[in-house]
């Protein structure tokens, strides 16, 4: 079943799991503990339930964390009946909290798999999660399921609405060609329509649409990525005169992208699709992102990133980068002012960073240094360990930089290296994982740090070993390369061996 064929049944079970958690919670007067994952979509969720738990004067204790061990000793110095864990799967949770049947458990994560669940005690423990009741893992997020539980705890759920898009959006559960939201996300969308919470228009998608000059918004524009726009605020004042728009109003303000008319709107995405266009690296799929539904926040204020939800995980995704995760929760919980305020101002200085190094890397390929199995950035100059990330990937998406091998980017702080490695999906097909390699050399004592699996991780590395390291994976990658090329060569050799042994048994056959 795809997520846009949810049955309506399956649906009304998950909602009915969902309401009995909050009937579980709004009844209890224990202390309550949540344990959220490091990311938008998890906040969001941890927002939804605080700000219920608020109305019912319930108090609660937010961990943030992703790693075992750091959960585990910051959870020692609470004392608790209830404990919620938001995003994680079962692997990630503490065996202490699994196993601790005198507390109460509840795990939220719509990823969590059919056999996780079956193997979870369910003596005190409750589940809210997509694969048991028989919906597709992208049906909704962790904000979407907390948003059903919001539904039991009382009658105007549906202004929590707005969290649970931000939280989809941030999953990317999305329609690939259309962008628009899928699954569950459609009841959602309806209700908080229909309590005017949401309201969908379709427009230009770019962050700072709603708060910033448009100018700025192309100058501070990551994904999607404008060659010889991104990082470059003369260009873009340039191209907004070349295309007729003016930046400023009557009254000498400036004028946002969500500000413009219906005529400019068509002028701006006419010059900005040319621009993709021109970039022969950008595919169908990048032209195809810019333009789309525009998810708007009824009860935010006029010209603030919080109106618009994807600026508002925009936003959030930095917040989360830079670890600013309780100035990202407060914005989340209604703070406008102080948290918003401090908040705004650090991703103004990070997105600036991260934009200047884009522009950079863009304008001098040759700073991408081409080795035999992989390709480095010695990034210490362009950008820190907070901008790599976003870096990467925008240079990744806008194809800017190929991953047909390897990338490795390296930060020195202090006495630390820290290497950001994106795996190359060919590789990866063909068995050779660099994560693998790390982990042999975080067994062998020559890694400090490994963050968790996936196509985009982090090393830490005492900058003195970084070297040895470095040669470790050069030694491995060769390994691998040339050990394939040996069983491919016995491959071939076995292949011509046994067609000569055919071929010369037919021609026996025809003496005969």
């Amino acid at each position: 079943m795809t997520p846009n064929d949810v049955l309506f049944d399956k649906y009304q079970v998950l909602k009915q799991k969902a309401q009995a958690i909050a009937h579980t919670l709004s009844n209890s007067e224990d202390n309550v503990i949540i344990i959220t994952a490091e990311n938008p979509d998890s906040l969001c969720a941890t927002g939804i339930l605080l700000l219920n738990f608020k109305e019912k004067k319930m108090g609660a204790h937010v961990i943030y964390g992703n790693e075992k061990v750091q959960i585990e000793k910051r959870i020692k110095k609470f004392e608790y009946k209830i404990i919620i864990c938001i995003g994680f799967n079962l692997n990630e949770i503490p065996v202490s909290i699994l196993k601790d049947e005198n507390k109460k458990r509840v795990i939220i994560h719509h990823e969590l798999t059919k056999k996780e669940v079956e193997k979870i005690s369910k003596e005190n423990v409750d589940e809210l999660s997509l694969e048991p009741v028989g919906l597709a893992k992208d049906t909704v997020s962790n904000a979407g399921l907390c948003y059903f539980i919001a539904s039991g705890f009382n009658g105007d759920y549906q202004k929590y609405s707005p969290l649970a898009i931000i939280g989809g959006l941030a999953k990317r559960q999305v329609d690939s060609k259309t962008q628009s939201l899928i699954g569950l996300y459609a009841i959602i969308l309806d209700e908080g329509k229909k309590e005017q919470y949401l309201n969908v228009t379709t427009g230009t998608r770019i962050a700072g649409r709603e708060s910033q000059p448009i100018h700025y918004a192309l100058k501070y524009s990551i994904n999607p990525y404008f060659p010889g726009l991104t990082g470059n605020e003369s260009a873009c004042t340039s191209f907004l005169s070349r295309t007729g728009i003016t930046m400023k109003d009557q009254e000498d303000e400036w004028r946002t992208i969500a500000s413009l008319s219906s005529e400019e709107t068509k002028k701006l995405n006419d010059g900005l699709v040319s621009i993709l266009m021109e970039n022969k690296n950008h595919s169908i799929n990048d032209i195809r992102k810019l333009i789309g539904p525009i998810y708007v926040i009824e009860n935010e204020s006029e010209k603030k990133p919080t109106r618009n939800a994807e600026e508002f995980l925009w936003l959030l995704e930095g917040a989360c980068q830079i670890g600013k995760y309780g100035l990202a929760l407060s914005v989340i919980l209604g703070d406008r002012e102080n948290s918003f305020d401090q908040l705004y101002s650090e991703l103004s200085d990070y997105h600036g960073r991260a934009t200047n190094a884009i522009d950079e890397i863009a304008q001098k390929p040759e700073i991408i240094k081409e080795k035999k199995y992989y390709r480095i950035i010695t990034g210490n100059e362009l950008f820190d360990r907070e901008t790599a990330p976003v870096i990467i990937n925008a240079l990744i998406d806008s194809k800017t930089i190929t991953i047909d091998t390897p990338l490795l980017v390296s930060v020195e702080q202090a006495e630390e290296t820290y290497l950001f490695v994106h795996e190359s999906p060919s590789e990866q097909e063909r068995g050779i994982k660099l994560y693998h390699i790390f982990q042999e050399a975080e067994k062998d004592k020559i890694v400090n740090k490994l963050s968790k699996e996936g196509d985009f991780f982090e090393v830490s590395i005492e900058t003195d070993k970084f070297s040895e390291v470095i040669k470790k994976v050069e030694q491995m990658l060769e390994y691998h390369h040339e050990g394939a090329k040996e069983v491919e060569v016995k491959e071939k050799q076995t292949t011509t061996s046994s067609q000569a042994s055919v071929d010369i048994k037919t021609a026996e056959d025809k003496k005969e």
